[in-house]
This record gives structure tokens, C-alpha cells and sequence, in this order.
């Protein structure tokens, strides 16, 4: 998968402390901040573009056949 930019989003990686050595690498993903309306609750939410491998494994084709154009 590849971590997509959008527009309203910003970037975020390791925390301050992470120490890489020990922790093991981080990328960097782009997150947008929301707030989930019925329980209040603040969420962050990203956005992933599917490699072609990964399309091919799960066979991801449309989920519906809209026949020949007019």
C-alpha cells in the first residue's frame, strides 16, 4: 500500500522518542483530524492507494458490469 496525500491533510511519523535502532524504522503518513458526530470521540483517518501486486492478489476488479456504452 502507498500512503496517499490529500488535500487537509499533514504528515506524521515517529514520536519524539522513538529510537529507531531499537524501535525499528517509520514512515511517514498523512492523516486528516475528524470527530465521529454520535460519540464526540476525535479520530485521525489516512488515505492508501493499493499496489499493483496487491490488486492482483485479491483479484479487485468493479463490482458491477455496466455493459457496452451507447
Amino acid at each position: 500500500m502507498k500512503a496517499c496525500d490529500f488535500p487537509g491533510a499533514r504528515r506524521i511519523g515517529a514520536p519524539a522518542n522513538w529510537d529507531a535502532e531499537l524501535d525499528g524504522a517509520v514512515g511517514t503518513i498523512f492523516v486528516t483530524d475528524a470527530v465521529d458526530v454520535l460519540s464526540g470521540q476525535n479520530f485521525m483517518y489516512s488515505v492508501y492507494q493499493p499496489t499493483p501486486r496487491i490488486c492482483e492478489q485479491a483479484d479487485l476488479r468493479p463490482m458491477w458490469d455496466l455493459g457496452e456504452p451507447i
